[in-house]
């Protein structure tokens, strides 16, 4: 990222915390800490680093995303992720949220030459490479955050040309398919949204898969290749993720929390926090977001 555009953000950013911004939506981020591979959850965003670096892990898959490389998560996906970040050199980043309705119409509007280009990429996070014309994008945008005026008025085109961006990107096949109906891009997006909003309920996954018309065995296969995880693991860890946040920022206690997120015994929702995060759940402490 050029160093104008950090600039721009370290007059936005008071202390190290997540700042919210003019735009809704639009956040930025700065911490001075190391923080070791750790599980989080992101849902449906853009992150734009610019300065540090995170490196996250997937089963079977690393992937980093700093200066160079921004970060797309078309989907609610639980992974581990570390931050290198010193009080010489903070982690700064910028985290959109992606308005549905506005990449729908980023989308649709492409040429079919434009998605074409893109190359087959079946997860539900990618990452590609920051163009100079992605820069600028985001240039302008710091500059509008400055101002309310500014925001109100030129915020959401920014935001769309930042989406166009996106879309014309060599990894985006993802996000391409997510929005056609009937593809199984779009089909497995929709489950992961019910997960993400039903996680405290019994979730049944036949039922789930014949609210897509899919056989369970097709249902578990395609799951597997968009998130690398088995349903039940997806579960378990947006129960989890969900679970701390109960914990750390809303002090509920260990055996509300664990019927609040959906488990039927206190002490299974104990163990299996405890294998997530290496720590039980009387010991979380209050954090910011790990963006």
């Amino acid at each position: 990222m050029d160093n104008r555009i950090l600039k721009e953000a370290n007059k936005l950013i008071k202390e190290d915390s997540l700042t919210r911004t003019n735009i809704k939506g639009v956040h930025l981020y700065k911490t001075t800490t190391f923080l070791p591979r750790t599980p989080l959850t992101y849902d449906f965003c853009l992150v734009f680093v610019l300065q540090g670096k995170k490196i996250g892990y997937l089963p079977n898959r690393r992937f980093e995303y700093d200066c160079n490389n921004y970060l797309v998560v078309p989907a609610a996906l639980p992974f581990e992720c570390e931050t290198i970040a010193s009080k010489e050199e903070p982690y700064i980043c910028i985290l959109i949220d992606i308005k549905k309705e506005l990449m729908h119409d980023v989308i649709s509007s492409l040429s079919k030459e434009d998605s074409k280009k893109c190359k087959l990429v079946q997860r539900a996070v990618f990452s590609d490479k920051v163009t100079m014309d992605l820069e600028d994008s985001i240039y302008r945008l710091l500059k509008a955050l400055q101002s309310k005026e500014e925001s109100a008025i030129i915020g959401d085109a920014i935001l769309k040309e930042i989406y166009y961006r996106i879309a014309i990107g060599e990894n985006s096949h993802f996000l391409h398919k997510m929005f056609l109906e009937n593809k199984m891009e779009a089909k497995m997006t929709r489950t992961l949204k019910t997960i993400h909003n039903q996680y405290n309920e019994h979730l049944d996954i036949s039922t789930l898969a014949k609210e897509e018309e899919m056989s369970v065995s097709s249902f578990h296969t395609h799951f597997k290749k968009v998130t690398t995880l088995s349903p039940l693991q997806y579960i378990k860890k947006i129960r989890l993720n969900k679970a701390k946040d109960l914990l750390t920022r809303q002090n509920f206690q260990v055996n509300e929390t664990a019927y609040a997120t959906g488990y039927e015994s206190s002490s299974q929702f104990s163990k299996d926090f405890k294998s997530y995060y290496g720590y039980p759940p009387k010991e979380a402490k209050a954090s910011f977001v790990i963006i």
